[in-house]
């Protein structure tokens, strides 16, 4: 897994060249969430010094990020890889159009579903998983998704990344 930060993209990069009026933050904010994303960990005087911003400054847009929802939570991010041998795999589904409610329903619901995405093309949803081991895997295609609704399941299995999303781990 790769541990960089371009996730953030280095989030003032991503948003360069926009016009920041288009944007409910400034760029005061942009500074403060890529150093947040690259390390939540940060306390406000850490960041207040690297911005050379005062920290009160820094807690009252913090402050407001959450309260708009732009800050949704603060998150560590584990490497599964060294714990056990996971196994990450996407779930492509093709439904059926009035079931496909109930089926997202209990996709979602399911322990291993790390996100569960409408998608366009000849799937209707696409399922990231995060398996413990292949026979859970095995578990999940051959008995869970056994249900009315679903005419037709393709799966992919990561082998290793050459980029990573950190927050699942592989």
């Amino acid at each position: 897994m790769t541990t960089d930060t371009s996730d953030a993209i280095h989030l003032a990069e991503r948003w360069k060249g926009l016009d920041l009026r288009l944007l409910p933050i400034d760029e005061v904010d942009v500074r403060i969430l890529s150093r947040l994303r690259e390390n939540a960990r940060l306390s406000n005087v850490e960041i207040a010094r690297e911005l050379a911003i005062s920290e009160a400054t820094i807690r009252r847009r913090i402050k407001a990020l959450e309260e708009k929802g732009i800050i949704q939570g603060y998150s560590c991010y584990l490497n599964y890889q060294l714990i056990e041998n996971p196994v990450k795999a996407y779930v492509n589904l093709a439904l059926e159009p009035g079931l496909r409610e109930s089926v997202v329903a209990k996709v979602t619901a399911h322990p291993r579903a790390v996100a569960v995405y409408r998608v366009t093309g000849e799937h209707d949803v696409l399922c990231v998983m995060f398996f413990i081991d292949m026979s859970e895997l095995h578990e999940f295609l051959d008995r869970y998704l056994q249900m009315p609704g679903i005419r037709h399941v393709e799966t992919q299995i990561v082998l290793s990344p050459y980029k990573g999303v950190p927050w699942t781990g592989v």
